[in-house]
């Protein structure tokens, strides 16, 4: 992985957004990292991968409280309609 100052960054942005295509570009300050570019599709993924991870954890907990899918199924449906 790349690392490039946020100063630096501000000068090349055009030509780190390709990088970024390819490879992650980590941004730092002072020589921390601070942010990191990447490209749009790794992006999403990361993104689908926190979603997947949510719906797992609801799931865990649904089944720890004993809820079951249809209870929750009939309880979403009457709160959408409005018939609480």
């Amino acid at each position: 992985m790349l690392d490039v100052s946020i100063a630096d960054a501000h000068n090349r942005l055009s030509a780190l957004l390709k990088t970024a295509q390819k490879s992650p570009v980590r941004l730092t300050s002072r020589g921390k990292p601070v942010g990191v570019l990447l490209s749009f599709e790794d992006y999403e993924r990361l993104r689908r991968a926190e979603a997947l991870s949510q719906v797992i954890e609801l799931s865990h907990s649904l089944r720890d409280s004993g809820v079951s899918a249809s209870e929750l199924y009939q309880a979403s449906r009457r709160e959408l309609e409005g018939d609480e």
